[in-house]
């Protein structure tokens, strides 16, 4: 899936669908209220007559909304306005990714981000928008003979904020967010492989992989390394099984020489 950053309006934008919000209860929010102006009401008439209540995770697809320039409008239940905080916002993207997924809408713009999250800035609801996304329509068939096609998959989100000088910080965390769901695709495949094809060998090439395409220093220690620093334990879960052990080792320095460093530690021998 592609992602773009835009200020827009969303009465303005030609586009599949326009993915906006509704409180609870029938509480249009600022960007549905926009819609609303232009379509003389039309918004508002759908939630006086209750067909959306604004409850969360709760849609509602729109054709044709009168001088509106999107073919679609897609409605998200929000939940109470005060209640609305990190955990709904990302409930509500998710909800509004896999219905978009399902509606032939190969392109869409996203009002979602454009939402009070709590003090949380621009930056982090574009990350999480994006993190959310790909997580969202995440797939793995790599082994399946005829995997099971999406009809007309939404291939690019357009996601929008309120102000012009909020494009910066948004593009900051659409890179984040991508680096972050990129990293947590590639762990979500390596945990779907079998064992006889993810074997230590197989993860010790996937990082040396990672360091040659990122600023990475990494280590590979086979098991006449690991005898040698006393890593009983880990030599002991190793012999259960015919695959030579290995540990791998990635540094990445990124922070002056004053910061502690972190350290994480993966727990993938059993």
């Amino acid at each position: 899936m592609d992602f773009s950053i835009k200020s827009g309006n969303p009465e303005k934008q030609r586009s599949a669908c326009v993915v906006v919000g509704v409180y609870e209860p029938r509480k249009l929010s600022a960007q549905a209220e926009a819609i609303d102006k232009v379509s003389q009401g039309y918004l508002s008439d759908i939630v006086r007559r209750g067909d959306m209540e604004g409850k969360l995770n709760s849609t509602l697809l729109l054709h044709n909304v009168p001088n509106a320039l999107s073919d679609r409008v897609l409605l998200i239940g929000l939940g109470k306005e005060r209640d609305f905080h990190e955990k709904e916002y990302q409930s509500a993207v998710r909800t509004a990714i896999k219905h978009l997924n399902e509606t032939g809408s190969m392109e869409a713009n996203f009002y979602l981000t454009e939402l009070a999250v709590g003090k949380r800035d621009v930056a982090w609801r574009v990350g999480q928008a994006v993190i959310t996304a790909m997580a969202s329509v995440y797939r793995f068939d790599r082994f399946k003979s005829k995997p099971e096609e999406v009809r007309r998959p939404l291939r690019k989100l357009t996601l929008n904020v309120a102000r012009r000088p909020e494009l910066a910080p948004a593009e900051r965390g659409l890179a984040q967010g991508l680096a972050i769901a990129e990293g947590i695709g590639l762990s979500k495949d390596l945990g779907n492989l079998p064992p006889n094809v993810c074997t230590p060998t197989y993860l010790a090439g996937q990082a040396v992989k990672l360091a040659k395409e990122h600023k990475l220093k990494v280590e590979i220690l086979d098991r006449e390394a690991i005898e040698k620093l006393g890593m009983g334990s880990f030599l002991s879960v190793a012999r259960g099984s015919r695959q030579p052990p290995k540990l791998i080792v990635l540094q990445y320095f990124g922070a002056d020489k004053k910061t502690q460093p972190v350290v994480l530690v993966g727990k993938g021998i059993t």
